[in-house]
């Protein structure tokens, strides 16, 4: 059915007419929904909270569980998975349906540059069914809508993702301002979802740079000094490894690899012991000089290859508060680490050439300040009450000048191209 259905629509899409016609009324000049608010880290905070408590597994395989999201929440995770193109969505719940609707900007369209969705969604015993799609000015048959929300799904989660959601949700309530999640524990499942996230990484190239990672502790190397030391061997084995393998890919678990060791957990979801050669020292490198600084900065690099800059930076910004809070004080010289090693992840993993660059220019060996701003001037160790007296709190016009400040340090880094 679905090859048929790909069949009728391209032999439409084919005729240039139909094409230009088709464009025409389904791109608009103007944007239905506008940019949305990013993910902050009070949002890191609520989703920790709601898998905290909503936390499965302890309970035996086959439990029944509930969970509820809000609308807000829905309205969050809609535009973070938009915002990656560079679009936004709103979504409204009501009794037994939910809208959404939602903007994607085309780039390089001179005129009519906005691509608006919507598509409404109704409670059918517990199933969700699409209806009412339309884009722009053009009505979607109920009969084809089905078959291209589901396509548009294969195109943000594989196949294999798709399917563990349909194995686990067993039935969706949809009330006003609320949806309703039930399903079914299932620990197999879990571990099928975390080997179908890590598809885009090739397992063989993690465990590459772990047994490379492992072999230079052993002959004493990458264990101490500067993470630029590390880095030059360990990228200088990625430019080799990319003669005939993707830069991006290579650069990707190089990073996950890194982040895992110097958190000290995770590298059994990514290596499996039977894959190992040699073992990793504990994690002993710094940046100016500090050990938490390389910590932050190795981090954020692999979790923007793994996910994105929102992601990373909300998380960076969530550890400060809590820190804040009762740990080690909120530190914007902490935030300048995580934003760096942002900017680093995004950079060497962006695109082939990008990935190409980054890998010829730290194999032949960089200084800090390459990848690094200077940071001792930047406040840091301060409880919650000081740091809402100095800074009034998380997006005060004194705390945007200090984030400002080191937004614009990190540019003057040599590796990283402009603001």
């Amino acid at each position: 059915m679905r090859f048929l259905f790909r069949m009728i629509l391209w032999l439409i899409l084919l005729s240039p007419f139909a094409l230009a016609a088709f464009a025409w009324f389904a791109l608009e000049d103007m944007p239905r929904v506008t940019a949305q608010r990013q993910l902050s880290h009070q949002d890191i905070a609520r989703a920790r909270t709601i898998i905290e408590r909503n936390d499965p597994r302890q309970l035996p395989a086959g439990s029944r569980q509930t969970v509820r999201v809000s609308q807000t929440d829905l309205n969050l995770a809609a535009n973070y998975l938009l915002q990656q193109v560079g679009g936004a969505a709103r979504v409204e719940v009501h009794d037994g349906s939910a809208r959404l609707i939602a903007t994607a900007r085309i780039p390089k369209l001179p005129i009519r540059p906005y691509l608006n969705v919507s598509l409404r969604v109704e409670d059918r015993d517990g199933i969700p069914q699409p209806r009412g799609l339309s884009l722009g000015q053009v009505p979607i048959p109920d009969f084809l809508t089905g078959l291209l929300v589901h396509l548009a799904l294969e195109q943000v989660y594989d196949t294999s993702q798709y399917q563990l959601a349909e194995e686990m949700v067993q039935d969706l309530d949809l009330k006003p301002g609320l949806v309703v999640i039930t399903y079914v524990w299932q620990p197999d499942l879990i571990e099928r979802a975390r080997d179908s996230l890590l598809g885009g990484t090739d397992r063989e190239a993690l465990a590459a740079y772990y047994n490379y990672l492992a072999a230079l502790h052993a002959e004493g190397a990458a264990r101490s000094g500067s993470v630029t030391g590390a880095l030059k061997p360990l990228f200088a084995e990625a430019e080799r490894r990319s003669r005939e393998n993707d830069p991006v890919v290579e650069n990707r678990a190089l990073l996950l690899v890194l982040g895992a060791w110097v958190n000290g957990r995770g590298m059994d979801k990514l290596v499996p012991e039977n894959q190992r050669q040699g073992r990793l020292t504990a994690y002993r490198l710094s940046l100016n000089g500090r050990k938490d600084l390389g910590q932050h900065f190795l981090t954020s690099a692999a979790l923007v290859s793994a996910g994105d800059t929102a992601l990373s930076d909300a998380i960076g910004l969530f550890k400060e508060v809590k820190d804040a809070d009762g740990g080690s004080g909120f530190s914007f010289a902490d935030l300048a680490a995580d934003r760096a090693g942002t900017r680093f992840g995004e950079l060497a993993t962006s695109s082939a050439e990008q990935a190409w660059r980054v890998q010829e220019l730290l194999a032949a060996g960089i200084k800090e300040t390459y990848i690094m701003p200077p940071v001792r001037d930047l406040p840091e160790h301060m409880r919650k009450a000081e740091f809402k007296r100095r800074f009034g709190g998380v997006g005060s016009p004194r705390y945007d000048q200090v984030k400002n400040e080191i937004e614009r340090r990190i540019a003057a880094c040599r590796l990283y191209p402009g603001p």
